[in-house]
């Protein structure tokens, strides 16, 4: 019971990173591979603007409003200047590399040789199954992803914009010829996708308790897996692929060490593409010229 519930916690934020980075990029066609840096600044604009405080709804206010700003600067703005002038693909994603770098180096230089640490907060216990305890944080998060996913599902299906988005995704020609403008939607898409984005970083912050400039990329790199395993660019296979993997990474650290927790995510990731590479990583970004 510990491990399904520790688990849940776990896929949560794996959820609402990877939705909002596989739903940017089945919609934009962009690898942004900035996006731990843009986790990372969300929790950095918080942490100063609210005081430190560990409020988690001012604090998911102000991060994912900093996750919209930032990603639309840094996708629309940026990205979108070397899109227009013909970039795609495997150029692009080096573009979203190198930004993610000058990202963190800044933060570290502002942040310098220290660890940021948010004021302790009496986190009172709110669910207590056979003997395991989550307290407020914990299950506010999960309760947050359940209802940002419902969300992203209602948009998705029920209104004219995740319709646009759905056929941007598909066709961007057919889009454009049926009045719709591709660029307005992959603007709009870069602000849900920060603000999703955002909502992440600042429940993964005040959730550890202490950050440095490094941990949006760290956290990445599982979101990135549960997203690829569940298929990149699809929404809804980030969500099954973040509680997979949300429950596999809890399973290894209780079972075998904390250390094996990220490892363990990679292994998940390997065995999807070997048992079942159709419909995954490789055959989507052929589809979509990720590789050059």
């Amino acid at each position: 019971m510990t491990i399904v519930l520790f688990g849940l916690y776990s896929a949560a934020l794996y959820a609402i990173g990877g939705v909002g980075f596989t739903l940017q990029f089945g919609v934009t066609n962009v690898l942004n591979l900035a996006y731990g840096s843009l986790i990372t600044s969300s929790i950095f604009v918080e942490y100063y603007l609210t005081g430190h405080s560990t409020n988690l709804w001012l604090a998911m206010l102000v991060g994912g409003a900093a996750g919209t700003v930032l990603s639309f600067v840094v996708g629309f703005v940026v990205v979108g200047a070397f899109v227009r002038r013909g970039a795609a693909g495997f150029s692009i994603a080096m573009v979203t590399i190198g930004i993610s770098l000058m990202i963190q180096y800044t933060l570290e230089a502002i942040q310098g040789p220290v660890v940021n640490a948010y004021a302790s907060s009496n986190r009172s216990t709110l669910l207590s199954v056979a003997g395991v305890n989550l307290d407020s944080q914990q299950v506010t998060a999960i309760l947050v992803a359940v209802v940002l996913m419902v969300v992203v599902h209602l948009v998705l299906r029920l209104t004219k914009l995740g319709l646009a988005m759905r056929a941007t995704a598909d066709d961007v020609s057919l889009t454009r010829v049926s009045g719709v403008s591709p660029a307005r939607v992959r603007a709009l898409a870069w602000l849900v996708s920060g603000a999703l984005c955002g909502v992440c970083g600042v429940l993964l912050g005040i959730g550890i308790g202490t950050f440095d400039a490094a941990i949006g990329n760290d956290f990445f790199i599982t979101a990135a897996a549960a997203a690829i395993a569940g298929g990149v660019g699809k929404p809804y296979g980030a969500m099954l692929g973040a509680l997979v993997v949300g429950i596999i990474t809890q399973a290894s650290s209780a079972i075998i060490s904390p250390a094996f927790s990220s490892i363990s995510a990679w292994v998940l990731l390997v065995a999807f593409l070997i048992l079942r590479p159709q419909g995954i990583f490789a055959t989507y970004a052929a589809e979509r010229e990720i590789v050059a």
